[in-house]
């Protein structure tokens, strides 16, 4: 993704179309906390970032509150020092984003072989040892994305959501009492360090990289 300046009203003057979700990189500083969030929420709402108030689904999913509670669906992850925002209006999208490097310690076929559904875990299992954690990742991200989308936390079952990675940003999702192709699934193109994934439930929407925001 290419840097831009701050977002204004002027570099986004042509508006979020009903049929596209953009996409936004920021760094993160946990300090922070979701300031950044509502700065970049404050642009597209046209207020002041301190007039931005967000409350928490039952599964922590930011949402807007008051007067401009649904103008917006949007979600944001954050991992190290870097955050991903996906905001769209006629859909909620779920993002995720994982740092490759704070994960490469792991047992992920360990993991997948407790938290995942069987035919992954057996996927993964026969990779070869120095691919797994690159497929572990993409398994992950894209389960997230589509948790969060359905406002559901992890508690809800990493199981469930069953990922046919295929080729590159070709995954596909099963869920448990859901159609296959109610389901929309990206994987994100990022520096090596990053894997990330985006979903929703509805039609095929346009992806727009925003570029970098402030």
């Amino acid at each position: 993704m290419s840097d831009h300046p701050t977002p204004t009203a002027l570099t986004l003057a042509e508006g979020l179309h009903d049929d596209e979700i953009h996409v936004w990189s920021m760094r993160y500083e946990r300090a922070g906390g979701r300031a950044p969030l509502r700065r970049l929420l404050a642009v597209y709402l046209d207020l002041r970032a301190e007039d931005v108030t967000l409350v928490d689904t039952v599964h922590g999913r930011p949402e807007l509150h008051g007067a401009h509670r649904g103008r917006l669906r949007f979600n944001w992850s954050h991992s190290a020092d870097r955050a991903l925002v996906a905001i769209a209006r006629s859909v909620q999208p779920g993002i995720d984003l994982e740092h490759r490097p704070r994960r490469a310690d792991r047992n992920v076929l360990a993991l997948a072989q407790r938290f995942f559904a069987p035919v992954e875990a057996d996927a993964l299992g026969a990779l070869p040892a120095d691919e797994r954690a690159a497929a572990f990742l993409r398994l992950w991200t894209v389960k997230e994305a589509v948790l969060k989308a359905q406002g559901r936390g992890l508690a809800y079952g990493l199981h469930r959501v069953v990922v046919d990675l295929g080729g590159s940003a070709t995954a596909r999702v099963h869920l448990d009492a859901d159609s296959v192709a109610a389901w929309q699934v990206r994987e994100l193109t990022l520096d090596p360090d990053w894997v990330a994934a985006l979903a929703w439930r509805g039609p095929s929407m346009a992806v727009r990289w925003c570029g970098q925001a402030r």
